[in-house]
């Protein structure tokens, strides 16, 4: 049984003279393993879902994809917060290349290793230090926009 995942994506957003960065929160439904339908309808969901928040916060630009996280991200905020706010965040990348990062909230970088290493599913990606701090667009697809 595919289980349900929350996927983080973070996309870097270009248009009229300015760049700025947008975290989407998408929940994919879970699936059965042995059926390749009901696989495709999950990923499409999930895909559709993150598509409608690109399109309707950034209409007419260009959203390159910086990074995505599929598991539970360092700090509270992200899990909980219905969306629609200014994040500070803390990126960095895997020992997996691109797209993949673990990514979180946390006072310092510090702070951010340290939830890291507390949670066994972010260390086993392989993060790979330094981390980068970027301020984030985030948005849920269980909020309003």
């Amino acid at each position: 049984m595919g289980i349900p995942l929350t996927i983080f994506s973070l996309y870097r957003l270009e248009g009229e003279a300015c760049s700025r960065h947008l975290l989407l929160r998408v929940r994919q439904p879970g699936f059965g393993n042995a059926d390749a339908g009901e696989y495709e309808a999950a990923f499409g969901a999930a895909e559709a879902r993150r598509r409608a928040l690109l399109d309707a916060y950034a209409p007419g630009t260009t959203a390159q994809l910086v990074g995505e996280l599929q598991s539970h991200p360092v700090g509270e905020v992200l899990d909980d917060s219905p969306g629609a706010v200014e994040v500070e965040l803390w990126v960095a990348q895997t020992r997996y290349g691109a797209p993949w990062v673990v990514l979180g909230t946390a006072e310092d970088e510090a702070a951010f290793w340290r939830g890291v290493e507390e949670d066994d599913d972010l260390l086993g990606l392989g993060p790979v230090r330094p981390a980068e701090r970027l301020r984030a667009h985030f948005l849920a697809d269980d909020a309003e926009l």
